[in-house]
This record gives structure tokens, C-alpha cells and sequence, in this order.
């Protein structure tokens, strides 16, 4: 059997010792940035293949979890157990074989999936933006509430802007106590020539408006006599 170990895996087989070697095993497609590597060490019993061998997996290059090693080792158990009677380490070594393939068709189809949920995770939040926020009651509540709020803090501030304006608004008293000329700040707009009116001129009496008013009757009562 060790020949024809040693003839099937001429790079793969390394022995160890007296009844003792390690077959290396690889996937079909090694990953060259996360490459794995595991070995099947062997040791023969004295009543090897009535027995099953001492046996091991150990890792050669990259990283395997406690869960596959442990489903490897498992099913190397059960090929063995199959073959009490007959030489078995081909069909372990294949075995082998069979597992790193199957992790690393694992590995890349995780790779996979965590990046379609990368893309998945861009679009939704890329699609987000023009979805806004969906309304609730409870959110325009909470809308509502935080806009009365800011309209009567400004409203405040306004009312108190305004009051400190007319607060420091002079009156008209103070404005011509403060500067005499603004009596007389009609007279600049007066062209050469224009004539100043003064309007008590104009105002009539009420006695004058009476007098007026009598004459006026008078006048229509003699067009009735003279009918």
C-alpha cells in the first residue's frame, strides 16, 4: 500500500517514520489569496487493516474551524469503519479531498453572498433617499409639537424685538426738542416764487356762514313774491 501511496501522491506523500507518513491534500481550485492546505497523517496498528490506523488531520497552510475539522474527522471514521479488511487510506485521502473541496466551495459562496448583501445594503440605503420618511401619527405629532414649539420661540423674539424698538423710538416731542429746525422742514421743498398760504386766512365763522345763509334765502323769497 505504501507504494502505491507513494506512486499516486509523488509530491504529496512525506513519510514520518517506521509505519508512519502524511499524505498532503489541497482543493482542486486553490483560493491563492485564502489558500488551504490539510494533511492526513497515518500511523499503522499492528493489526492494520483488521483495525482501523491512528489518524489526524493537520493543517498545512490557511485556517479550518473546529467545526469542519470535526465533521472531517467524522466522516473519516465512517469511510474506515467501511473498509475493516482492506487497505484504506486511498479512499480516506480522497475523502479528504472530497471535504477541502466542499469548504472552499463554502468559502467562496460566503464571499459571494456577503457581497451581494454588501450591494443589497448600498442600494437600500441609496433608495432611502428618495423614500423620505414614512408618516405616522405618532411622527407628525411629534412634528407638530416641535414646530409650534420653534413658531412661538420665534414669534417671542420678534415680539421682543419690536418692543425694544419702540422702547427706543423717540416720540415727536423729543424729535423737535432735540432739533428745532424740523418746524421749518417744510420751507426747503418751496420753489423761487412760490407763495406761503396761511390758512387761518380762509377759515369763515359761523356767524359769517349764517349771515351768508340768510342772504341766500332772502334772494329766493323775492323771486316768490315777485310770482
Amino acid at each position: 500500500e505504501l507504494e502505491a501511496l507513494q506512486s499516486i501522491y509523488p509530491e504529496e506523500f512525506e513519510e514520518l517514520g517506521d509505519n508512519e507518513f502524511r499524505i498532503f491534500v489541497a482543493p482542486d481550485d486553490q483560493d491563492e489569496e485564502d489558500p488551504l492546505t490539510l494533511a492526513l497523517r497515518v500511523k499503522y496498528t499492528p493489526t492494520y487493516p483488521d483495525a482501523l490506523p491512528e489518524y489526524d488531520i493537520e493543517i498545512s497552510q490557511g485556517t479550518l474551524t473546529s467545526a469542519y475539522h470535526k465533521r472531517i474527522m467524522e466522516s473519516l471514521r465512517t469511510a474506515a469503519e467501511e473498509s475493516l479488511g482492506m487497505v484504506m487510506i486511498f479512499t480516506m485521502a480522497s475523502l479528504v479531498k472530497e471535504e477541502v473541496n466542499l469548504i472552499m466551495e463554502d468559502a467562496e459562496r460566503s464571499r459571494q453572498e456577503a457581497e451581494e448583501e454588501k450591494i443589497r445594503i448600498a442600494e437600500e440605503k441609496e433608495n432611502a433617499k428618495f423614500r423620505g420618511t414614512k408618516l405616522t401619527p405618532e411622527r407628525f405629532a411629534e412634528w407638530k409639537a416641535k414646530f409650534d414649539r420653534e413658531l412661538a420661540e420665534l414669534e417671542s423674539e420678534e415680539k421682543k424685538a419690536r418692543a425694544r424698538e419702540l422702547k427706543n423710538r423717540p416720540t415727536g416731542r423729543q424729535l423737535f426738542e432735540q432739533d428745532k429746525s424740523l418746524a421749518m422742514s417744510d420751507a426747503k421743498y418751496m420753489d423761487e416764487g412760490d407763495v406761503s398760504v396761511d390758512a387761518s386766512e380762509y377759515e369763515r365763522t359761523q356767524a359769517q356762514e349764517e349771515e351768508e345763509q340768510d342772504d341766500s334765502n332772502a334772494v329766493w323769497r323775492q323771486f316768490g313774491n315777485d310770482d
